[in-house]
């Protein structure tokens, strides 16, 4: 019976980093589930987070009824961001911030504005 070489040269993996890192940094993250309830009714949820911020969320119960929305992140070339959240019932919601002469904006679906300027004024934000 022959010993393992602890000398040799390490498996192809750990000899080529770099192509391992940009493949997996390429890929999605490992949903994560999780179930609740130990008697004849549990829902189990499972999310998924992506390397751009943007998730999904599933769930299910024991019953049939299932459940899902998905987040979605956009940023600009110019560093505004947009927030897009949508769910299986038809509800969706939407926030955009960005920053200009002026100071910081943020404006969402629901008509609610705000502007915090260079000076530190708050203007149309709610408390």
């Amino acid at each position: 019976m022959s010993r393992p070489n602890c000398q040799s040269a390490p498996p192809p993996l750990l000899r080529w980093p770099l192509p391992l890192a940009v493949v997996l940094a390429a890929a999605p993250a490992a949903a994560e589930t999780t179930c609740y309830g130990d008697g004849a009714y549990r829902v189990c949820t499972t999310i998924k987070t992506h390397a751009d911020g943007s998730m999904e969320v599933y769930s299910s119960d024991s019953m049939g009824n299932t459940y899902s929305s998905s987040t979605d992140v956009t940023t600009g070339y110019d560093g505004s961001i947009s927030v897009e959240s949508r769910d299986s019932l038809g509800n969706s919601y939407q926030i955009d911030s960005w920053t200009d002469a002026l100071g910081s904006h943020s404006r969402d679906s629901l008509g609610n504005e705000c502007t915090i300027t260079r000076t530190g004024q708050m203007i149309g934000c709610d408390d």
